[in-house]
């Protein structure tokens, strides 16, 4: 039989995120499993052709880190009182590479993810967010339609 030991839940603060919770609970307690939540914040690749001066960024990428700290311990307070998170992270970067690569240094050996339902052109190109970090981490996912 399948075991998972360390679950991993990527959320983004939205309601799909508090949908996989109800999933993310029973999983951990059939599996006996820890959870891990990530929360990315995007990088500076997103402000491509933008000439930023480098101190300003700088301060900007920290405060944005700050308010998601606080977010992130408000989240699980309001939220997953009785099934805290083993350990709750904040990565910054692409959302699928940075997610790729806690798995690998975390060992995550499941994802419970929620898909947001986008069925824009771009989604249907490249694919969604759920679908790349499918394709990337190496482990199962579990993909939520809420």
């Amino acid at each position: 039989m399948t075991t998972f030991s360390k679950i991993l839940l990527p959320i983004d603060f939205t309601e799909c995120s508090t949908a996989v919770l109800s999933y993310a609970k029973l999983m951990k307690e059939k599996f006996d499993a820890d959870l891990y939540l990530l929360y990315n914040l995007p990088g500076p690749e997103q402000y491509k052709g933008l000439e930023l001066e480098s101190d300003w960024f700088v301060g900007y990428g920290h405060s944005l880190e700050r308010e998601a700290e606080s977010a992130l311990k408000n989240f699980i307070k309001r939220n997953m009182q009785g099934f805290e998170p083993k350990k709750a992270d904040i990565r910054i970067g692409e959302i699928v590479a940075e997610t790729a690569l806690y798995v690998e240094a975390e060992g995550i050996d499941l994802i419970i993810t929620a898909s947001h339902g986008c069925h824009t052109a771009e989604n249907r190109i490249y694919g969604s967010i759920a679908e790349g970090i499918s394709r990337e981490s190496g482990c199962p996912v579990m993909i939520v339609h809420p």
